[in-house]
């Protein structure tokens, strides 16, 4: 079969053409820059081609530009698969705002080309930084905190790829519109509640409504909620990808105002009690997010409505898991081409030299466990035991992660022990493990409960000579 054109090859989904041997591009979508030219079509056109090819495998498919084409943007209003989710470590709401920035056509480089079309905050970011300064240019100097409340009081919630409410912990307050903030006359504080987890939760929270408008103006208040989410599964501890969402009613936080309708004189405030309860029939063993978003809505069709978005975890903080078992954390072997090697329980015992492996990159045949955290974490501990598994002491200075979270660590132990009593001794030859310590979301450190721990297989330590 024949897919070319004049212009360049045709890219289908991989799941229809890489069986006959089409062009294969990711199904995510996401572009990098490319100087050849392209045409991308949508899985429902390469369903009705591949029919057309099954009874006819000698037809060949012609894409000339002769018949024209349809600009095609099906996840123009939808979070990108690459969007990072919240919450943040103290279970705030964050995305706070959402903004185009996928396949966006930018300035680049001159000497590179003029225009690109890329994707990433890199993109979304100059994009609310422009609205920012329109807002300013309209209202006049502005605090960061005005600016926010503004940004988040207008932001649309927008539907995802299930055609359901994308959870706030995904798009925040929604996507942001600039037309609605730059004639907005009223504003509403907080612009976001945090309800934290079950233990900490605070159902009671205030409301406070601005017209600074020259006219009263007269709101209704409703709750709009999005489907509870478990960011946790068995085999892989936030795995984003396949995402199980509830959407019965008692499986939303139940929301209640003491006036649901409201007037407020120009150029004042009034004060709403919101009390809020939450969902009472989420799996406790799932460590499910809920989240949604109050509505203000002025009876003024002419005028904007509000939103305020909410967000909690229906579970305890301190049980979400730290360590993506059963795969992290694990021992490994590390190997002069910088390769890594998983070591297996049913493995012989393995000996490290601690000898040098490669000069170049300063690599050493030293004991090593690699993680990848499934919560964030304040603290991680690297303990050596001996073939007891009794307490010798800390492998040197590693107490906590600066770096990404949920991104693969590596600990290197190099043979030395410190303790309270010696600083940096030499290990004797024998046999070892190593017990990674984690502390638990909103732990205390001093309290042994509160920690997370794993213990690799054993392994030996043997000097050569």
């Amino acid at each position: 079969m024949s897919i070319k054109n004049r212009f360049s090859e045709i890219m289908f989904m991989q799941k229809t053409l890489n069986p006959r041997g089409g062009f294969v591009i990711s199904p995510r979508p996401f572009v990098l820059p490319d100087k050849r030219n392209r045409a991308i079509i949508d899985s429902k056109q390469a369903d009705i081609l591949i029919k057309y090819l099954e009874k006819n495998p000698n037809l060949e498919l012609d894409f000339s530009d002769k018949y024209g084409y349809m600009e095609y943007k099906p996840f123009s209003v939808v979070p990108s698969a690459f969007s990072s989710w919240g919450l943040t470590e103290e279970l705030n709401i964050k995305p706070e705002i959402s903004a185009p920035g996928q396949l966006m056509l930018s300035s680049f480089p001159v000497n590179l080309s003029p225009y690109v079309v890329m994707s990433g905050t890199s993109f979304s970011s100059p994009y609310i930084a422009g609205i920012a300064a329109l807002y300013i240019e309209s209202f006049g100097k502005q605090s960061f905190d005005q600016l926010k409340i503004a940004f988040m009081n207008y932001a649309v919630p927008r539907k995802d790829r299930n055609h359901l409410l994308a959870p706030v912990i995904i798009q925040g307050a929604g996507l942001v519109d600039a037309f609605n903030m730059l004639k907005a006359t009223s504003f509403v504080y907080p612009p976001k509640i945090n309800l934290n987890d079950t233990v900490h939760f605070n159902g009671s929270h205030k409301l406070n409504i601005y017209n600074s408008g020259r006219k009263e103006m007269k709101y209704k208040l409703s709750h709009i909620p999005a489907p509870s989410i478990n960011g946790y599964n068995n085999t892989s501890p936030r795995n984003y990808i396949n995402l199980e969402y509830f959407t019965k009613q008692n499986q939303y936080a139940n929301v209640q105002f003491d006036n649901d309708q409201i007037a407020v004189p120009p150029r004042s405030s009034v004060e709403v009690s919101v009390t809020f309860i939450s969902p009472r029939e989420l799996p406790m063993d799932g460590h499910f997010f809920y989240s949604g978003w109050l509505e203000i809505a002025p009876l003024d069709e002419n005028m904007s409505i509000m939103t305020v978005p909410y967000a909690g975890l229906a579970d305890d903080a301190r049980s979400l898991p730290l360590f993506q078992t059963p795969t992290f954390p694990a021992l490994v072997s590390l190997f002069a081409n910088k390769t890594i090697a998983r070591i297996k329980e049913e493995d012989p015992i393995k000996t490290f030299t601690l000898k040098l492996l490669n000069e170049t990159i300063g690599l050493y045949d030293y004991p090593s466990v690699v993680l990848n955290l499934a919560t964030p974490t304040q603290m991680i501990i690297t303990e050596i035991l001996d073939d007891k598994q009794s307490l010798l002491g800390w492998v040197k200075n590693f107490t906590g992660i600066e770096s990404k979270k949920l991104q693969i660590e590596r600990v290197s132990w190099d043979g030395l022990i410190y303790n309270k009593e010696e600083f940096g001794i030499p290990a004797p030859n024998g046999n070892y493990f190593l017990r990674i310590k984690a502390l638990k979301m909103f732990g205390d450190i001093n309290n042994k409960k509160d920690y997370e721990s794993w213990v690799s297989i054993k392994f030996a330590i043997k000097r050569k000579a």
